[in-house]
């Protein structure tokens, strides 16, 4: 969808869709004898809609960013959802209180609020200037290239830029195989597409999906009973973390802050999960260092998270990045649910009875993820879309990722002798496709 309408309408499409979900969840409820089957059907619809933004918002903000902003750019996306959920949290508790039809349905109509922003906000965002060199709009990439780039300082060259992009397209044409799908599990797409499917199912695993259905039941068996001002803590802290996205990223890179907070949310939830062992019925001190690692397991998280959603867009290449940023969607969303439904069985007395216990699960998925994104995860940090096509493509190791330096002159090309002298390969290891290493790679 998003090839064939492009990302503005992709947009407006999405929050037609989410309004008309609204509205047919709205008059489910508004007769004597509401109908449960129609609501049903809205929420399914509404999955779908959430479904095509979790596609293709990162990567519209990915694609509209320089590499050295593209972190805070991307991190918008779980800014604006947070938000959401801590302004949904807080309507849901006020009206709650309402014993008549107005508990459930001001709570429905707020969502109406960011479906009708996208409506009327999307026709005055710039295209993509990818998708519209993509479709031969070259003057038109030009004009969104400069509204997106260009300030008085910086003397961005919108005909240079627009070029480098045309010419790592008509590369990447020129490879017959490229956009097919078998093309995805082989080579470097197969590497591209374990780092998106990877560091998306983890982080469900490590606790995202348990914690956003089943928090309170993990509260109450660690001894806390004010749980609402203790979940708004927790949200309103997460949502202060995630702010960390718009500039940590960007400084300090993707691998360091994903290997230390993974490795911290596991320390907490392994301690919380002994802790809920070791003591049958948890004491005063006890509940207060459990809400305490659980506050510091969310602070830790929240700076994980936008990671998840700019190393998936980083990951997909430019000619199947859709398919892999969906295919990475999918996985993720089927860990969450997959944990949704098989908690309350391995938790909940009179089954699995783990109680408190099935901490240690989501903390071991914690130290399974510090494994995965050092031997698999590499440092994406502040290269073009291009560059990382082209690194990709060359088959650079994790080591040398970080520390490649692209060759400067007039007409920026990437040379053989560069890559040999930068990778200390021989020139038989490097793939050497005259289109590919010809392209000129953007320093934007």
């Amino acid at each position: 969808m998003n090839n064939i309408l492009g990302r503005r309408l992709s947009l407006v499409l999405t929050g037609i869709i989410s309004i008309i979900v609204v509205v047919i969840e709205i008059m489910s409820a508004v007769d004597q004898f509401p109908r449960y089957g129609q609501f049903v059907a809205g929420k399914v619809i509404a999955s779908i809609a959430m479904g095509l933004a979790a596609k293709f918002v990162p990567i519209c903000l990915s694609k509209t960013s320089t590499g050295s902003s593209r972190g805070f750019a991307v991190t918008a996306y779980q800014n604006v959802q947070i938000l959401g959920v801590i302004l949904a949290a807080g309507v849901v508790y006020a009206s709650s209180k309402l014993v008549t039809q107005s508990s459930y349905l001001i709570p429905i109509g707020m969502q109406f609020i960011e479906p009708v922003i996208m409506v009327l906000g999307s026709p005055f965002l710039p295209e993509s200037p990818r998708w519209l060199v993509w479709k031969g709009r070259m003057e038109d990439a030009k004009a969104a290239a400069t509204e997106l780039f260009d300030t008085k300082t910086n003397d961005f060259d919108a005909t240079e830029y627009v070029n480098s992009i045309q010419v790592a397209i008509e590369a990447d044409c020129n490879n017959e195989d490229a956009s097919r799908w078998v093309d995805l599990f082989r080579g470097a797409g197969l590497r591209r597409l374990l780092i998106a499917v990877g560091i998306q199912s983890l982080q469900q695993a490590k606790g995202s999906s348990y914690m956003n259905s089943y928090i309170v039941s993990f509260l109450v068996s660690t001894g806390v009973t004010k749980v609402f001002p203790v979940i708004t803590g927790l949200y309103t802290l997460y949502y202060v973390a995630i702010l960390s996205g718009h500039f940590l990223p960007d400084m300090v890179g993707r691998r360091p802050i994903l290997i230390s907070t993974a490795s911290f949310c596991a320390t907490c939830l392994i301690i919380v999960s002994s802790l809920v062992t070791a003591y049958s019925t948890p004491s005063t001190a006890t509940q207060k260092v459990s809400i305490t690692l659980i506050f510091l397991w969310e602070i830790s998280f929240g700076v994980q998270s936008p990671l998840i959603w700019i190393v998936t867009a980083e990951s997909a290449p430019s000619r199947n990045r859709e398919k892999v940023q969906a295919i990475a969607v999918f996985f993720g969303f089927g860990v969450s649910l997959l944990i949704t439904s098989v908690s309350p069985c391995i938790q909940n007395a009179g089954y699995g009875n783990l109680g408190g216990k099935i901490g240690l699960i989501w903390g071991t998925f914690s130290v399974v993820t510090v494994a995965w994104v050092y031997f698999i995860v590499l440092e994406m940090k502040g290269f073009t879309i291009e560059q990382l096509d082209y690194l990709f493509n060359n088959g650079v190791p994790i080591r040398k990722f970080k520390k490649y330096h692209f060759s400067e002159g007039e007409a920026g090309l990437t040379r053989v002798e560069d890559v040999e002298e930068d990778l200390d390969m021989d020139k038989g290891d490097v793939k050497t496709s005259p289109s590919l290493l010809g392209a000129k790679l953007s320093q934007i």
